[in-house]
């Protein structure tokens, strides 16, 4: 199976998010594993701002907090851009995105797929 060049940012983001599931429960210092809360809020996310982006999603990494929430970053050299993606460990918690420039930076508390999606262009110079 080939994975097309125009898929590989949502292909990679995707199993980047999945690899979080695998391993261990804990560590020594926390939860090491991504919550229910969190893993569902992600993928809602990013399967929704594909939707309305196609194959100009861009690729992410993806790491786990102490406590079971999401982090998904997108970095540029190039642009020197990043956004950011926190998804928290429940719903009590503020999901927000973060985004920064090497002149200023900001947080966002509105985040829904359409807003993911606009930030996302953003970041690649759209």
């Amino acid at each position: 199976m080939t994975i097309s060049l125009e898929s590989q940012g949502i292909t990679i983001t995707l199993k980047r998010i999945l690899e979080l599931l695998e391993g261990e429960d804990e560590d020594d210092y926390g939860i090491i594993k991504p919550t229910d809360y969190a893993f569902k809020t992600v993928l809602n996310l990013v399967s929704e701002a594909y939707y309305l982006m196609g194959s100009s999603f861009p690729r992410a990494s993806a790491s786990c907090d102490d406590e079971g929430g999401i982090t998904l970053d997108w970095t540029s050299l190039e642009t020197e851009r990043q956004v950011s993606l926190f998804c928290p460990f429940s719903a009590d918690k503020r999901t927000y995105i973060y985004h920064e420039t090497s002149e200023e930076y900001a947080v966002d508390y509105v985040v829904s797929a359409s807003n993911l999606a606009d930030w996302l262009q953003w970041f690649r110079g759209e």
